[in-house]
């Protein structure tokens, strides 16, 4: 814990000052998107930040959070697409998690190497059979 609650200090007077002047925990809380309580508690060492107060602390202050916490790091690719779904139509947004889904099982289950062309043309062939159309 000591370990996050140094760094969570450090991104604390780091912000503060890039403000120009005195800060509270409420103010910085309100900035990250957590709550004051939860900061605190992280802040003094009695608790370490889970779940989605990570992501937020990772977005505001940089993914060395996921160091501090000896966790890795999540795929940045995967983030992104999970941040552009909710924008998506329904529909889309249906066939598109279910040909990802199905087009990684297929190359499972062939045993295929993700970069083969093998793997690509079967990503092609399944993409094709939820209406959605790839091009190289």
């Amino acid at each position: 814990m000591a370990a996050c609650k140094e760094w969570l200090t450090q991104k604390f007077r780091d912000w503060e000052q890039a403000q120009g002047r005195s800060q509270s925990y409420y103010a910085f809380a309100r900035y990250l998107g957590v709550s004051q309580t939860d900061l605190v508690l992280w802040i003094e060492g009695n608790a370490l930040p889970k779940g989605d107060d990570i992501l937020l602390l990772a977005d505001k202050l940089g993914p060395e959070i996921y160091d501090t916490l000896q966790q890795a790091r999540p795929n940045t690719q995967n983030q992104r697409m999970a941040a552009a779904f909710p924008g998506l139509p329904t529909g889309l947004r249906d066939r598109l998690s279910g040909a990802v889904w199905e087009a990684n099982e297929l190359i499972k289950s062939r045993k295929l190497s993700p970069e083969s062309v093998e793997a690509k043309l079967a990503v092609f062939e399944v993409f094709a059979r939820w209406g959605i159309k790839l091009t190289n």
